[in-house]
Order: structure tokens, then sequence, then C-alpha cells
């Protein structure tokens, strides 16, 4: 049953549970995946049963049938994940036993030749109608799961703007740094203006974080300034996303939804997938778990028309093999025009129960603290670490199972350019040695 006491204690035990973390934290910078990952974690797994259901249970989505007799129960497994997490994150007290050899090397021709490539492949997207489609989706026109050659183009823009943007920042060219930065910052802009949100915050988290760690730390203030400023952005962009902002209209839509009964209303894009952790459990409960085939669409992305050919060739509905679906099609059956989402929670619940839970989440901490310690000695810890930053805020609306498309092509990218580095480093000492034996 709902108990307004037992979810409060909850969420006193992890504000309780993230200042003990702090506290003992060695690293006190706040410009990480810890830090905003609560932040969002929090947001949308204990608000609205603290402070919506009280006095406005029917708020946004939560106005759809889900059993509200569950609240209490989901709210514990979210508190009960993120003290694995936490686990994760915070099991490996003593120090690292790191081979203290030199900072590993990408230097500034390797990140020239990754901008290049962005913006090639920015310009092929927005030139095939990838920018077009995206304001129609979110003017409420268009079909989000409309795929094209933009499709493609937008991958690969994606993963090679991560990867420009975590080493743009480890350069010594002050300038080629700032026209990098330039450059992504109309990227985002345009981005912003079609409505999309999800990659220009990625870019900026990537951004940020890489700043904080290669150039100097942010003071407090600095942070509380970033973090107001991204708020009111991402506030307005969503009040102003089904207006075509081209056209000037946004103005009166951002006027005519700005009327808040909360401060919280302002992270209502977190809040509401709340009610995903809800229908997700009811689900496992009550109807069957999923195992691995919930995880089926995540776990073959990184192969091109793997998922398809094997949708294809199943029994199992699509909506039972795609990581985040299952809230959609529950309440809105196939062929939705837009989606309720999911929550990270209720996905690893949903796929083995509780054992779920526990794995996944101590993982996920495991992954951070691990490649967090190690990423100033392996570009592969580095490249892994900050495409987990890139979704920090995404993360717990998202399936347990996020986009590894991006981690293993991003790897792989990365492969090759080290092999290729390499082979011209050994090419030219092997001349050099050439010369000097000729000399001797």
């Amino acid at each position: 049953y709902y108990s307004y006491e037992f979810c409060s204690a909850l969420l006193i035990l992890y504000i309780v549970q993230n200042v003990i973390y702090w506290m003992t934290k060695k690293d006190k910078n706040l410009v990480c995946f810890e830090f905003f990952f609560l932040i969002a974690f929090g947001l949308t797994n204990f608000i609205y049963p603290v402070v919506y259901y009280p006095t406005n249970s029917s708020y946004t989505i939560f106005d759809m049938p889900f059993n509200e007799l569950l609240i209490s129960k989901c709210t514990a497994i979210a508190y009960f994940a993120y003290s694995c997490y936490l686990l994760g994150i915070s099991q490996i007290r003593k120090e690292e036993n790191l081979q203290k050899e030199a900072f590993f090397v990408f230097d500034e021709r390797q990140i020239k030749i990754l901008f290049f490539i962005t913006l090639t492949c920015f310009i092929l997207y927005a030139a095939s109608g990838g920018l077009a489609q995206l304001q129609s989706v979110y003017s409420g026109e268009g079909d989000i799961r409309e795929v094209g050659l933009f499709s493609y183009l937008n991958n690969l823009f994606v993963i090679f703007c991560y990867l420009m943007l975590m080493f743009n920042f480890r350069q010594k060219n002050k300038r080629n740094m700032m026209i990098y930065m330039i450059s992504v910052l109309i990227i985002i802009v345009l981005f912003l203006m079609t409505g999309s949100r999800t990659q220009a915050l990625a870019f900026a988290l990537i951004s940020i974080t890489s700043f904080g760690i290669n150039v100097r730390r942010f003071k407090a203030f600095e942070i509380l300034i970033i973090i107001v400023v991204g708020v009111f952005l991402m506030v307005f962009i969503a009040l102003a996303r089904v207006s075509n902002v081209l056209e000037g209209d946004w103005v009166s839509e951002v006027q005519s939804k700005s009327d808040f009964t909360s401060s919280f209303d302002m992270f209502s894009d977190l809040v509401t997938n709340n009610r995903n952790l809800y229908v997700l459990v009811d689900y496992a409960d009550n109807v069957e778990h999923t195992y691995f085939n919930g995880m089926l669409s995540d776990i073959t992305s990184p192969v091109p028309g793997l998922f398809s050919a094997i949708a294809n060739n199943s029994d199992l509905p699509v909506e039972l093999m795609t990581g985040g679906a299952l809230p959609t099609y529950l309440e809105l059956g196939e062929d939705s025009a837009w989606g309720l989402g999911t929550n990270m929670v209720g996905e690893a619940y949903l796929a083995f129960g509780m054992p779920g839970v526990i794995i996944f989440f101590f993982a996920l901490g495991w992954i951070i603290r691990k490649t967090n310690a190690t990423k100033d000695y392996n570009i592969y810890s580095y490249v892994v670490y900050f495409l987990f930053v890139s979704h920090a805020v995404f993360y717990p609306r998202a399936p347990i199972l996020y986009n590894p498309r991006n981690i293993v092509w991003s790897l792989i990218i990365i492969y090759f350019f080290m092999a290729l580095r390499k082979i011209r480093k050994d090419t030219k000492t092997k001349k050099d040695d050439l010369t000097d034996s000729l000399l001797t």
C-alpha cells in the first residue's frame, strides 16, 4: 500500500547516503558522472511519491492508469538499486594498483581528424533532412521511428562528436580548441531549435566534464550557474518544442505553458518516468520477466541490421525485445506516434527481478569507479567513462543497457586511431634508424 511516511523516509535516506558518500570521497570534483546521475536518479524515482501523489496524483501522464498500491514497493526497489550502485562505486577503497606510466597520448592531429569527420557527417546529416525530420517529430507531425540515410549519418556524427569533445581540451593549441567548441555550440543551437535536447545535453555534459578534468576544476559558483542556466534552457526548449522556432511563435507557446504548480515541474521529463517504474514492476510481478529477450535490441545494436533480422524471424512481439518500448506498448499500443519512455530500475527488475537490480546497478557503479580511476592512463577507460558521462542525466529514464553501439563503435574507432599512430611512429623510427646507419 502507499505510505507517505515510508516514501519520505526513503528520500531522506537517499539524501543522507549521498551526503556520506561525498564527505568520504577523496576527489571532491562535482563535475563528474556521480554528481549528474544522483540528481537525475533522485528526481526520477523519489519526487512523485513524496511531492505529487499526496496533492496532485494525476500530474501529467500519471493520469494514465497504473497500480498505485505499488508506489511504496517501487520506491524501495529504486532506493535499493541506488544503494547497490553506491556499493559498486565505493567498494574499492584501497589505492588502485595503477601502472604509473605516462598519460596516454592522443595528439592534436588526431583530434583535428575527428573534428573534420564530425563536421562532414553533420553537414551530410542536415543536408539529408535530419534536422527537418527532428523538427517535424517535436512539432507533432513526424514519426521518431522513421529511418533514412539521415539516421545512419546521425549515428556517425554523434559518435565522432563525442570523441572529439572528450579529447578537445587535452590539446595545447587553444586556437583550435576554441574553433572546435564554437562549431559544436552552433550545432547544439541548431539541435535545440528543432526541439531536441538529448544530444545537446550529452555534448554539453562531455564538454563541461572534459574541461573540469583536463583544464581546471570549476568553482562552486560556476557549477551553480551552469546548473541554473542548463535547467532554464532545457525547460524553455521543452515548453517551446511543439512550435516552429524558426517562425517565431515559440514565445506565446512558452507563456501559455509556464504556469507551474511546483518548483519540481521544471523537471517533469524526469519525474514522469517514475510511472514507468510502477508499470514495469507490475508487469514483471503479474505477467513475466523478459530476461535477455527484452535487451535484444540493445545487445545487437552495434551490428547494423542484426536486430531487424532477429525480429523478423521471431514470434515474440518486437516491444518485448526492444529496451524501453514496453510502457508505451502497454498504454498506447503498437505504432504510437510518441512514447512514454522507460525507467532504468524498472528495466532491470523487468529483466531478472531483484537479482537483476543487484547485478546491474552494482556493475554500473563498478564500471564508473574503475574507468574513472584508470582514465588518465588508459585511453579506452577514458572513452568509456566519458560515454557514460554523456548520458548521466538520461540514464535513469533509459534501458539498463542503453546504446552499447556508441561504446563498441567508439572503442573500435579509437583502436584504429591508435594502431595507425603506432604504424606511423614505427615507420618514422625505421626511417630515422636507416638515416643514422647511412650517415654512420
